[in-house]
């Protein structure tokens, strides 16, 4: 826009003189002509012409016929890009420019185009409700996305309109409004240089509501106008659309501004989702686009008394709303939009975490890993970053593909965005994940009960199998744990207080530790004998629940002739074996994705959880059908086989297969298990070290330094202070568990090898 444009006066063709023209150009006979108002060019609709409805549009002296090139290149981008969406069409002359021109009284060439009329009127001063906000949102984001491919020379002219211009008019004494944009100017530079690093290109920068139009039930019909288009930040753009609507002029007004921003970003993020920095700074643009309102209102009155209605018809609400947004603090009005836009807001002062949550998250029920609790606010990949830096993350398997990897969250958020719901509907993401997953499982295991959690896995496994086999004991092994639930916390061997039993249907077999026979005949011996105890109590034995790795029980290195021997016991005893992968599965023992694979055994059931959508609570009961079809009852929990847990698990699956994370477990694992036993060469304090794959028992238990379980515990805690996070298990707490994400690679394993030997060397006096 021409720095003249906003004080050049208006052009004032007389009617008859405009429909000669027009008839002449175009070739379009008119006989009715209404003026309409306009800001700066003169406006002229023929209701009724050999055409059709169209708009005479003659533009201002100080405009240009790049501008007026650019906008009518930016009508057939959108026309081509979003037919949909509705915009006007240019009407071509006679010989089929899109632009003309006419001559007024003294001589001087104005340019002119004509174009087709969208029904409804404009939405300015008549209520909004949150509906038509919400569509005002909507397609304010149509219009960005839309130009997004778009490009011309001229947007980057200077327009008056565009926030970021620095203004410094003097303050009229006595004026509290004044003082106000005075104030607001130096309130709004951080959030207006912010915007130069945000997302950007050529703009519409006017989707207003006076060129947004209606029909009477309210529905968007069109939006017209595209003469201030410039080169800016797609969240300014925004900010013009979302302040029309804030400081919206009708009287008969009702909704608080804050209900209508939470409609209009609600539809806005449908088309395009914000940043968290757009939001961020989303509160003080629209302060910049009130004071832009107000400057510009003020410095042209005087020149244009003839438009002085049209120039300052804002003024009393943009005062107002000026006002509103300028009583609350930088903090607050950038956590108000954050959070209308569903954005996460830092907090200003975290205090002290660690009693906050202990007053209201459970305290003993809840407790936090390390003495001095860690607060994390990211993660990426093989890392969690936390308030001391970037920590390796050695023990989180939920994250299995890494933290947040972008292929899974995108998926996510992609699903979240259109459908989540319960699985009582068709919906393919579930169908999917359960084709992919039964795929990989031994013939017969051909059925997914989809529940939300492990626990919840094992909890109805055990239901299935009492109502299969008619018997409700179970066998597990001494130090185990699948679940929290009222039934598995009875499976949670290690979590009985002081070793006693839990239930007198509940009997365990001894964990296969190194230095015993581990064979298939004292497999089945062990489990014959756990059998016994439950007949000697009056119950039949129904159901043996194993992890295959004994990952509780210390990471312990199981024989596939061990394994065999417990599945051929329990199903002589006339039970059910269940495989437990929550804590060992999807491909942590490499090179296949389930453990019992690599063991080549087939379980009755099979049960998955933690790592299966990258942190969203989703669990699985896989099994054979006669097993599934002999629950008497219905099963149906709200949350389980949601569209977006169905989503999220094809995508990790989609990211094992295809990073071969699987492949990769078995060669980092090995690698990883090397270096650990050399520095058992050195630190005799390391009795062993088992595993497979990527994951890794250290064995502590016969420490010359107190003691396993406190070495252990000073390890761990030594290791969090070198930026490394792993945890203990086994009886005695004695054995670290490292068991980390499987984007690891053999850098990340060294890099945690030299960290246990600095803690070890410190621990041990050296």
């Amino acid at each position: 826009m021409s720095a003249d444009l906003l004080h050049t006066p208006m052009p004032a063709f007389p009617l008859a003189a405009a429909l000669e023209r027009v008839d002449k150009l175009y070739g379009i006979i008119a006989t009715e002509a209404i003026g309409l108002s306009s800001e700066r060019d003169q406006l002229l609709l023929l209701p009724s012409t050999s055409a059709g409805a169209v708009v005479l549009k003659i533009s201002n002296l100080a405009e240009s016929a790049q501008t007026l090139a650019m906008e009518n290149g930016a009508l057939r981008h959108l026309a081509t890009i979003d037919p949909g969406l509705p915009v006007p069409r240019l009407v071509r002359t006679r010989e089929g420019e899109p632009v003309g021109s006419i001559i007024d009284g003294e001589g001087r060439e104005h340019l002119v185009r004509v174009m087709t009329v969208l029904p409804g009127q404009n939405i300015e001063g008549r209520p909004v409700s949150c509906s038509l906000a919400e569509q005002v949102g909507a397609v304010c984001a149509r219009v960005a996305v839309g130009l997004q491919g778009y490009f011309h020379p001229d947007a980057g002219r200077q327009i008056a309109w565009d926030i970021r211009i620095e203004r410094s008019p003097a303050a009229v004494a006595g004026d509290p409004i004044s003082a106000r944009l005075t104030d607001a100017r130096a309130r709004i530079r951080p959030a207006l240089a912010a915007t130069y690093s945000l997302p950007s290109g050529v703009q519409h920068a006017d989707v207003t509501l006076s060129n947004v139009l209606c029909d009477a039930s309210d529905m968007v019909t069109g939006v017209i106008d595209f003469g201030d288009m410039h080169h800016t930040a797609a969240v300014c753009d925004l900010a013009a659309s979302l302040t029309s609507v804030l400081r919206n002029t009708s009287p008969m007004q009702q909704a608080p501004w804050s209900e209508l921003a939470g409609a209009f970003l609600d539809g806005y993020q449908r088309v395009r989702p914000l940043q968290p920095a757009e939001a961020a700074v989303l509160g003080h643009l629209l302060l910049a686009r009130l004071v832009t309102t107000l400057d510009i209102s003020r410095s042209r009155v005087d020149e244009h008394p003839d438009n002085r209605n049209y120039i300052v018809q804002w003024d009393a609400t943009t005062e107002r709303m000026l006002t509103e947004l300028a009583d609350l603090s930088d903090y607050e009005l950038a956590h108000r939009f954050s959070r209308l836009a569903g954005m996460p807001t830092p907090v200003r002062s975290t205090g002290d975490l660690a009693e906050r949550r202990a007053r209201v998250l459970g305290g003993r029920l809840a407790p936090t890993f390390f003495s001095d609790p860690l607060r994390v606010d990211a993660g990426d990949g093989p890392w969690l970053v936390g308030d001391e830096g970037r920590y390796l993350d050695a023990y989180n398997n939920v994250a299995v593909a890494g933290h947040t990897h972008p292929a899974v969250t995108e998926a996510v958020v992609r699903q979240l965005r259109t459908l989540n719901t319960s699985s009582r509907y068709l919906h393919p993401a579930i169908i999917e994940l359960a084709e992919r997953l039964t795929a990989t499982m031994p013939s017969g295991l051909d059925t997914c009960v989809f529940v939300t959690s492990g626990s919840e896995a094992v909890d109805l496994a055990w239901r299935m199998a009492r109502a299969y086999t008619g018997a409700g004991g179970t066998i597990v092994a001494e130090w185990a744990y699948h679940g929290i639930s009222t039934r598995t916390i009875d499976f949670s061997t290690n979590e009985w207080p002081g070793a006693g039993l839990a239930s007198s249907d509940v009997a365990t077999f001894a964990a296969p530790h190194a230095g015993s026979v581990l064979n298939h005949a004292e497999a089945r011996r062990r489990v014959l004998a756990a059998a016994a105890v439950l007949e000697g109590r009056g119950h039949r034995p129904g159901l043996l629940i194993a992890d295959p790795q004994f990952t509780s029980e210390g990471i312990l290195d199981s024989p596939p002739d061990f394994m065999h021997g417990l599945v051929d016991g329990i199903q002589e005893a006339g039970g059910l074996f269940l495989a437990d992968e929550v804590q060992i599965g999807f491909g942590r023992s490499g090179p296949l994705l389930w453990r019992f694979a690599t063991q080549g055994i087939t379980p009755d059931i099979v049960t998955l959880g933690k790592p299966m959508a990258a942190g969203l609570p989703v669990g699985v009961v896989i099994t054979r059908r006669e097993i599934a079809d002999a629950f008497p009852y219905e099963y149906f929990s709200t949350f389980a086989g949601s569209p977006v847990a169905g989503v999220a698990g094809c995508a990790v699956l989609d990211v094992l297969a295809d990073r071969q994370l699987p492949q990769r477990a078995v060669r980092v694992g090995e690698h990883l298990r090397a270096q650990l036993r050399e520095l058992a060469g050195e630190h005799p304090v390391i009795h062993a070290v088992r595993g497979i794959g990527l994951i890794a028992g250290v064995d502590l238990r016969e420490s010359a330094h107190g003691g396993g379980r406190v070495f252990a515990a000073n390890a761990v805690e030594g290791l969090r202070r070198r930026l490394v996070l792993v945890g203990a298990t086994g009886r005695g707490g004695d054995v670290l568990k490292v068991r980390p994400p499987l984007v690891w690679t053999e850098e990340h394993a060294d890099r945690f090898v030299a960290a246990l030997r600095a803690v070890l060397n410190n621990l041990s006096g050296r």
